[in-house]
């Protein structure tokens, strides 16, 4: 009844309250985690992002006096026990962390763009960039014309600021309404009358509703009109009085922490190369030669492909280009007959400008809950130019042509190709997972981790295996030989930039091209698994086998191992993880707890998190839906906080962006769990919707998701497997999950063999592993669809037809 009770309240809370301190005595001990009731209310907690803080008996030898704050908060600190109280309960002391943070002086440098006059910058920039001197670099032309062209319409200007919050949505009304209260302020403190106390109570209350409606007004509206994820969220964050930069280290002098930044990244990287060297290693088997037609040169563009580029990238550009991102937008009809120039010329020559391969490095923290002094949790992040992303994504269009025609990519990655995605790789491993539990096996799983794994990729070796394993030859390939040689970098913080340095190794972070290039640089680690008969690190055997099991997959970590000392890679042992899956009673029969290597011995984890998604030992999957509860509540308080300030619709957009998409996110690999599993996923789902049309925790949730035209989760879930089922019926999906998948072939004619569209399911034998495979949810599910909705031609047409049917149910 406690517990019940319990997460009703805190269901409420998380959509009226941005903060929670719960105290008192709670008659529950934190100290037994065994114990049901202790660990049943620890999950409602983690569920709620909730901790509790006190780490001392508080009544004989046990902790049952707590408090509990949301655990992504610093609310409480100086937790002390006092004994002078005469009771057998310890007096707990601790302090709220309430004071305003100090205001800051910084000097900025910012340019008045609301006084260019767009009409004639756009004019002035298509003449001059018209006839450009014939001795000069085009690139460089370019750059310097617009950027003396700024200088003449939006000069520079240096200013000292104090740093407090801006409020955007200030309007002419809001400030003049501001005026007149603090006349009728000062009025009523000089005449002490009552009526002019009065008036400046009712001006206080009509400047209080202009403001609530300006905020209401300016914030719907940029929230509506946004189409970037990131804008999104930042637009959240101004609303909330949060910082939307990264952290920065605060015991550093602040002139010296780019230096500092840009010295410790690269003598990271020199580092981890001279260990490298000195390692000694197995010349690995070279994958075969490429056979088919090389790829040797570019196709120049034309302006309507250019066009056709543009309307795939979003514009954002950095310092390193000579216009804000806006004034690049307003220009860019004049701008594209240069940058086709540009473009076509390095396409052509073979060759890439060198004010392309500067880039301007961000050091970005790589989780919140680091330690932003240490320097080591930092990684670099490249900004590059606009028209050098502009030409990578030209680029990589033809070289994925390549690819593909030639069928060059392996077929279980999943990374950069279309109709693939994090959700179809992870589906096809627990579909396996799930089909040898299902046989009686279990089965073990290595996760390894690189240190600085883009930054350490040898530019020869990756020129030879373009060369020779993909057929990249002559002009083709001189241009990637441009792109990766001669890069510089520069650590750059508030303005102040470290001393660029020379790139030996390794492809940019940030880029477009670059994540691409690691892949393909590490395709013959495909060869390896192979070899094994491992897919992606996991295998699966009889229970009592479980020690020839790990040592397989530790003899294929060897391997991997020694062909990343050879590739100038460095595994980090120290976070390389495995874990046994099975079902409870065949994981108690296993006798291994560890995975042997080479140099270290590896615990087997209860769970680990591959790709955003929690792995447990049985699949059960409750660690996963208590993360993604955990996120969704944080991000719910975070709405309810501003929701006074947004209309419903800018709600809902808000809401679907950060608490529906989790909810969704991988939610293929939920199908066929108990509905008590899904149903805390329900429940948050319904907390967002009251808290969107502002209705209360009684009131009838079904009406509430049909006005808002929410799927509830179980229905989404269906909506996802059927969805991924049409995909692989029509070559939209990986080959590894159709293949998953085949007709139904009747052994003799029925009524129903008219049906073509029916899928065999197979047989399988446990509720909670064989059909919960994508290999039985799929057909089973398909097969109850309507045969006119199967039937249908398009994609958007199923979807629109099944949620519709769905809706219908």
């Amino acid at each position: 009844m406690f517990l019940t009770e319990a997460e009703e309240m805190l269901e409420h809370h998380n959509t009226h309250t941005s903060n929670i301190v719960l105290i008192g005595d709670f008659n529950i001990q934190f100290d037994q985690p065994q114990n049901t009731d202790t660990r049943q209310t620890m999950d409602l907690l983690d569920c709620h992002d909730l901790k509790q803080h006190v780490d001392a008996p508080t009544r004989k030898t046990h902790i049952i006096d707590w408090i509990v704050t949301h655990e992504s908060t610093d609310l409480v600190y100086d937790i002390l026990l006092n004994d002078y109280l005469r009771s057998d309960h310890s007096a707990v002391l601790f302090s709220l962390k309430m004071a305003k943070p100090s205001k800051q002086k910084k000097r900025v440098v910012r340019r008045n763009l609301k006084e260019v006059n767009t009409d004639t910058f756009r004019a002035e920039a298509a003449r001059r960039l018209l006839d450009p001197p014939v001795s000069s670099d085009p690139v460089r032309h370019y750059d310097s014309t617009l950027s003396t062209l700024l200088d003449e319409h939006a000069p520079a200007k240096t200013k000292l600021i104090i740093d407090r919050p801006s409020a955007p949505w200030i309007t002419a009304e809001v400030k003049y309404a501001k005026q007149l209260r603090r006349r009728a302020e000062r009025k009523s403190r000089t005449s002490k009358l009552v009526v002019d106390r009065q008036i400046y109570n009712k001006q206080k209350e009509h400047v209080q509703t202009l403001i609530a409606d300006a905020k209401q007004s300016h914030y719907s509206t940029k929230i509506c009109e946004t189409t970037s994820a990131k804008t999104l969220f930042s637009t959240m964050n101004d609303l909330l009085g949060c910082s939307s930069a990264s952290p920065l280290p605060n015991n550093i002098d602040p002139s010296k922490l780019s230096q500092a930044f840009s010295d410790y990244f690269h003598n990271k990287i020199q580092t981890i190369r001279d260990k490298l060297d000195k390692i000694p290693h197995q010349n690995s088997e070279t994958p075969p030669a490429f056979t088919g037609t090389p790829f040797t040169h570019f196709q120049p563009l034309t302006l309507t492909d250019l066009e056709k580029v543009l309307k795939e990238m979003t514009l954002k550009t950095c310092d390193l280009d000579p216009l804000p991102t806006q004034l690049y937008s307003d220009c860019l009809p004049e701008l594209l007959p240069s940058i086709l120039k540009i473009i076509n010329t390095s396409l052509q020559t073979g060759t890439v400008p060198n004010s392309f391969k500067t880039a301007i490095v961000k050091p970005l923290l790589k989780k919140p809950s680091l330690d932003p002094n240490t320097l080591s949790n930092y990684r670099p992040v490249s900004n590059l130019s606009f028209i050098s992303k502009l030409l990578e994504r030209v680029v990589l269009k033809q070289l994925n042509s390549h690819l593909l025609c030639n069928n060059l990519l392996s077929p279980l990655q999943s990374a950069y190709r279309p109709h693939h995605s994090t959700e179809t790789a992870l589906l096809k491993i627990t579909n396996d997972l799930l089909l040898a539990t299902d046989q009686a096996e279990i089965s073990a799983v290595a996760l390894l981790d690189l240190s600085a794994a883009f930054d350490t990729v040898d530019h020869n070796i990756l020129l030879q295996r373009l060369r020779h394993t993909f057929g990249i030859h002559s002009t083709a390939l001189s241009w990637f030989s441009s792109y990766l040689t001669d890069r510089y970098q520069t650590v750059s913080i508030d303005k102040l930039n470290s001393d660029p340095i020379r790139l030996e190794c390794g492809v940019p972070q940030g880029s477009v091209l670059g994540p691409v290039l690691f892949t393909l640089y590490t395709q013959p680690l495909d060869h390896i698994l192979d070899r094994h008969n491992d897919s992606q690190l996991h295998n699966s055997s009889s229970p009592d086998q479980s020690e020839s099991l790990l040592s397989s997959i530790s003899d294929t970590i060897t391997d991997v191992q020694n062909w990343m000392t050879e590739n100038k890679l460095q595994l980090n042992s120290n976070k390389t993880e495995a874990i046994l899956i099975g079902t409870t009673s065949k994981l108690s029969k296993a006798t291994s707890d560890s995975l042997q290597l080479s140099d270290s011995s590896v615990p087997l984890s209860s769970a680990v998190k591959n790709l955003g998604v929690t792995l447990d030992n049985t699949l059960s999957m409750k660690q996963h839906i208590s993360s993604v509860s955990r996120t969704c509540y944080f991000q719910l308080r975070r709405i309810a906080t501003i929701r006074k300030y947004l209309t419903t619709d800018a709600t809902a957009k808000l809401v679907t962006s950060t608490i529906l998409s989790r909810l969704d996110y991988c939610n293929s690999l939920l199908a066929g769990l108990p509905s008590s599993s899904i149903s805390r996923l329900q429940r948050i789902q319904n907390s967002s919707a009251r808290l969107v049309l502002r209705k209360k925790k009684r009131d009838h949730i079904t009406p509430l998701l049909n006005q808002l035209h929410w799927l509830p989760v179980p229905a989404r879930i269906t909506y996802k497997i059927n969805t991924l089922t049409y995909k692989c019926l029509h070559g939209l999906a990986p080959a590894y999950l159709s293949d998953s998948l085949s007709l139904y072939v009747p052994s003799r004619t029925l009524r129903s063999s008219a049906d073509s569209l029916k899928l065999n399911i197979p047989h399988t034998k446990l509720k909670t592993a064989g059909q919960r495979s994508f290999s039985f949810q799929a057909p089973s599910q398909w097969n109850t669809l309507p045969l006119p909705l199967r039937q249908q031609q398009s994609l958007e047409s199923f979807k629109s037809a099944l949620k519709t049917f769905l809706f219908s149910k």
